[in-house]
C-alpha cells in the first residue's frame, strides 16, 4: 500500500474502538453500508483482514489490533496538531489548569499569576489547591495541565523545573521557652510535641525528614489538612510546628529561624512528558521559567 486516505483511517478506527458498525457509522455520521465499504476498501489495501463478525458486532483480529494501536497513535499526533495549530492562533485566548500547594495559595499563586496576567491578560485560569499526592495524581490524569510541587516528583514522565526555595520556621507558642529566640536548631526541640500536616502533604514529609537529620523522631499531636490549622494548635499549647513563611505570621505564635538543618524546600513547576500541552499552558510555563519570572522573588521569606 502506498497511500491510505486519512478517512479510511479514521474509519477504522471508531470502529475499532467500537466494535460495532452501525454505532461507528452514527459517530461519524455516515451511513452503514458506507462505512461498511471503507472498511473492506481498507482491508483490501492493506492484504490484510482487520476484522471478523461475531453476530452484529465485529471484531478486531490480531493482525487488526496491532494495527489499530499504530493507527491511534499516528492519528492522534495529527489531532494534536490540529490543536497546535489552532492554538498558534489564539495562544494568548485559551485557559490553563493549575494545580497548586495550598500553602502556596497565600501570595505566591495569586501574585504569580496577576503578573502574568499583566503581560497575557486574555488568558483564563482554572486553579486546583490540594496536597502533593492529589495535585500529581490530577495531572497524571490529565486534569490539570501543570502543577506547583516541592521537590521533583517521584512519577515516571514527569517534567519537572525548579523556580525557588521556601524558607521553613519553627513556630512556638508565645509562653515557649524559646519563644523569645530569632534563630534555633531543630536538636532544641527534640523532646516536643509537634503540630504537623497529614500524610501525603509535602510539608509533613519534609518535617519528617528535618527532624530525621537533626536526630529524631516528631511525636505528632495533631495532624492538620491546611496550613491556616497549624499556628492555632500551635498557639493553644498542641506542639511546636514547621510551616512555610505564608503560615506564620500569626500573633499568637513565635516565628524562629531553624539554623540546623538547612529547613529548606525547593518549589518547582511540573508537567507530564510527551503530552500535548496548550498553547497558553506554554506561554505560563515559559513565563515562569524565565530568568526574568518573579518566581524566585515571590517565594522569599520577608
Amino acid at each position: 500500500m502506498d497511500r491510505t486516505d486519512w478517512h479510511l483511517l479514521e474509519c477504522f478506527r471508531v470502529a475499532g474502538q467500537l466494535q460495532h458498525v452501525t454505532r461507528a457509522a452514527e459517530q461519524l455520521g455516515t451511513s452503514q453500508p458506507a462505512l461498511s465499504r471503507s472498511l473492506a476498501r481498507l482491508q483490501s489495501d492493506l492484504g490484510v483482514q482487520l476484522f471478523r463478525r461475531a453476530g452484529r458486532s465485529i471484531r478486531l483480529t490480531k493482525p487488526g489490533e496491532l494495527f489499530l494501536a499504530r493507527v491511534e497513535r499516528a492519528l492522534g499526533e495529527i489531532d494534536n496538531g490540529r490543536r497546535e495549530l489552532a492554538d498558534f492562533k489564539a495562544a494568548d485566548r485559551g485557559a490553563v489548569s493549575l494545580g497548586f500547594l495550598r500553602t502556596l495559595g497565600a501570595r505566591y499563586i495569586p501574585e504569580l499569576v496577576r503578573r502574568f496576567n499583566l503581560v497575557q491578560p486574555a488568558v483564563r485560569f482554572a486553579f486546583v489547591q490540594n496536597n502533593s499526592a492529589t495535585v500529581e495524581a490530577q495531572l497524571e490524569r490529565g486534569e490539570l495541565d501543570l502543577i506547583f510541587v516541592a521537590v521533583p516528583p517521584g512519577h515516571a514522565g514527569f517534567g519537572w523545573t525548579h523556580v525557588g526555595d521556601q524558607q521553613l520556621t519553627l513556630i512556638v507558642p508565645r509562653g515557649h521557652r524559646l519563644a523569645r529566640r530569632r534563630q534555633v536548631k531543630l536538636s532544641d526541640v527534640a523532646n516536643e510535641r509537634f503540630v504537623s500536616f497529614k500524610q501525603g502533604h509535602a510539608i509533613r514529609r519534609m518535617t519528617d525528614d528535618l527532624c530525621k537529620a537533626a536526630g529524631f523522631l516528631p511525636e505528632i499531636s495533631f495532624e492538620a489538612d491546611d496550613s491556616s490549622s497549624v499556628p492555632g494548635f500551635v498557639a493553644a499549647g498542641f506542639g511546636v510546628g514547621i510551616v512555610p513563611p505564608e503560615a506564620r505570621g500569626y500573633a499568637d505564635v513565635a516565628s524562629l529561624k531553624i539554623v540546623e538543618p538547612v529547613a529548606r524546600r525547593p518549589i518547582g513547576l511540573a508537567w507530564m512528558e510527551g503530552r500535548y500541552l496548550s498553547a497558553s499552558a506554554q506561554l505560563f510555563r515559559d513565563f515562569v521559567t524565565t530568568a526574568k519570572s518573579p518566581s524566585r522573588l515571590l517565594l522569599q521569606q520577608k
